[in-house]
């Protein structure tokens, strides 16, 4: 094995507990690499091949969430905005309603009362892992798809306006929509985070589908489903059979009411047709047809709105907020959008271009370009790659910058919230650990697991009252069912509760 010796050297019941766990039989074939640091001083307390690199899975997001709130700050707010584009007369627009994106992945969806975004903790998954397998995707409780939409049109409506003469824009110009990253396509529009959450529920031998959000634009059917008895195993696939309609097929179990997602493919013709909808329930006409491509080439050349022509805007909760869902529930797709916007402020449209300068970002906060790598912004991609080392290293950057606190305060804690709220739920230690998790994890043809990256990384409040950073990699973990997952995944929790406890 590789590494820094550590020291001062910890106690052995510490090294003693970690011991047994890292040398269970379901690791034989399996390497440990981790690296637990005081946060003030950055001394290595405790290491073992810390710098090798390992997949990262989501962890990786720390790395594009942090490179956000770097460049855009955690108090930065979404401003969407609708302009009027043509002459206003006895409340008739004649000419186009515009509605210009801004990046807002939540649009409404997740905005509570109080300023915050909400999200599922485990073991509710978040709607976004719905196609995943995982079990225990759910909506999220009295969120509304349409929130925004609606509040824009009211909003119209207030303004004066009661008829409009022309067609409805969205102008998703702020970048180019990407879908070259393996969770899909990310767009400058969101609604319902751009996918339909479909709701399948068996009924004697026949099944009901709901989706939402409802519009035109799509409708779901049941194709050939196939009831099995309770307890069975619930395999649906949702997909578009023909225009405007999304068939899904498969089998589920008597006793499964599951939700599955179909990701929409054209983000602002749906956004279009919804906010067309939306107008026409706040009492506005719009003489264009509702369905259909959106219209950009009736758009106005870009950075020529003036104020004058603003008739409503939605205004988002804090880009903290924001960070913090997709760190509590490992938003993949918002993570790839941090890299976007990231782009856009270092004057680029597309998405890639973001990659390098997350990767500046991070190599100022003393991450090394020689053994991090990075291909996505969510650790989706199976190259991506960080050492422990690379991560303490990076924590303790970050803890001393200006949006340290709104990271720290993102990350899931330990038996308490996020991906981490079962995980060591009974332990002295919870409530004590905030870490990043990530995995990655294949089916093989023979029915089998394989995880190719299991990962937490952040900080620790120990029993002592030492303030601690810690990185736990784990890589080649075989398993005979995806439950085992669950099982490793509380093993290096394990391990944060013996460092909390004894350190």
């Amino acid at each position: 094995m590789t590494g820094t010796p550590a020291s001062p050297n910890p106690s052995t019941s510490v090294t003693d507990t970690i011991s047994q766990i890292t040398s269970k039989p379901l690791y034989t074939h399996s390497t440990w690499g981790y690296e637990v640091s005081d946060l003030a001083t950055g001394e290595a307390l405790l290491s073992q091949t810390n710098d090798t690199m390992f997949v990262t899975g989501s962890i990786l997001k720390a790395y594009s969430t942090v490179a956000a709130l770097a460049v855009y700050t955690p108090d930065y707010r979404f401003q969407t905005p609708v302009y009027g584009i043509g002459a206003i007369q006895d409340g008739v627009l004649t000419g186009n309603l515009v509605l210009v994106a801004s990046g807002d992945f939540s649009f409404g969806l997740r905005d509570q009362a109080d300023g915050t975004l909400a999200f599922n903790s485990l073991p509710e998954v978040d709607h976004n892992y719905a196609d995943t397998g995982l079990p225990g995707p759910v909506l999220l409780k009295d969120s509304d798809p349409l929130a925004a939409l609606n509040q824009l049109a009211a909003q119209v409506q207030a303004a004066g306006i009661r008829e409009v003469q022309g067609d409805v824009i969205i102008d998703d110009r702020l970048f180019e929509t990407f879908d070259g990253w393996p969770d899909g396509s990310i767009a400058p529009i969101w609604v319902n985070e751009n996918v339909l959450d479909i709701t399948v529920t068996p009924a004697g031998q026949q099944v009901t589908v709901d989706w939402r959000p409802q519009t035109a634009a799509y409708s779901v059917r049941a194709g050939d489903i196939r009831i099995v008895p309770a307890g069975g195993e619930t395999q649906l696939n949702a997909e578009l059979v023909q225009s405007g309609v999304v068939q899904i097929s498969g089998q589920i179990a008597a006793d499964a009411n599951p939700l599955q997602i179909w990701q929409i493919p054209n983000p602002a013709d749906f956004a279009r047709t919804a906010f067309i909808e939306a107008l026409a329930r706040a009492g506005i006409t719009v003489s264009a047809i509702a369905t259909g491509a959106n219209p950009t080439n009736l758009l106005p050349p870009a950075a020529t709105y003036s104020e004058t022509q603003k008739l409503a805007e939605h205004t988002s909760p804090p880009l903290s907020e924001f960070t913090k869902v997709i760190l509590k529930v490992s938003y993949n797709r918002a993570a790839d959008l941090m890299v976007c916007l990231v782009a856009v402020q270092n004057g680029d449209r597309d998405c890639p271009a973001g990659i390098a300068p997350v990767i500046t970002t991070i190599t100022q906060l003393g991450v090394s370009q020689n053994s991090t790598f990075m291909f996505d912004g969510a650790g989706s991609d199976e190259r991506d790659r960080t050492t422990s080392t690379d991560m303490t290293t990076f924590l303790r950057a970050v803890a001393q910058q200006p949006y340290g606190a709104a990271f720290r305060e993102g990350l899931p804690i330990l038996g308490v919230d996020g991906t981490l709220a079962t995980n060591q739920k009974d332990s002295p230690a919870a409530g004590k650990v905030q870490a990043k998790t990530g995995s990655r994890i294949h089916g093989t043809p023979d029915d089998r697991f394989l995880i190719t990256g299991l990962t937490h990384v952040g900080y620790i409040e120990a029993e002592s009252g030492r303030q601690l950073v810690s990185a736990v990699m784990l890589r080649d973990v075989p398993l005979a069912s995806l439950d085992e997952l669950f099982t490793a995944d509380g093993d290096l929790g394990a391990l944060e509760v013996a460092v909390q406890q004894g350190l």
